[in-house]
């Protein structure tokens, strides 16, 4: 099992959120449609809704943006 904390995306810095949206658009990312901005935009509206969260993987020291369904039933650590 994986253990991971869930960032809120208020606690990062605009650079770093705006980085790691970045990241996620062009690693693997289901946004397709849309600019750059628009896709930002909607990874924002996801993260300010609750329907995806920022995790930090305390084994690979790596970070993700998930949709908040895939957490259930997954190992956490709530920090």
């Amino acid at each position: 099992m994986t253990d991971f904390v869930i960032v809120p995306f208020s606690r990062l810095s605009i650079q770093a959120r705006t980085e790691l949206i970045d990241e996620f658009i062009t690693r693997d990312s289901c946004v397709w449609d849309g600019t750059l901005d628009e896709k930002r935009e909607q990874i924002l509206r996801a993260l300010r809704t609750k329907r995806a969260v920022i995790t930090y993987d305390t084994k690979s020291k790596t970070t993700d943006i998930r949709p908040t369904e895939q957490l259930q039933g997954v190992s956490q650590n709530h920090d």
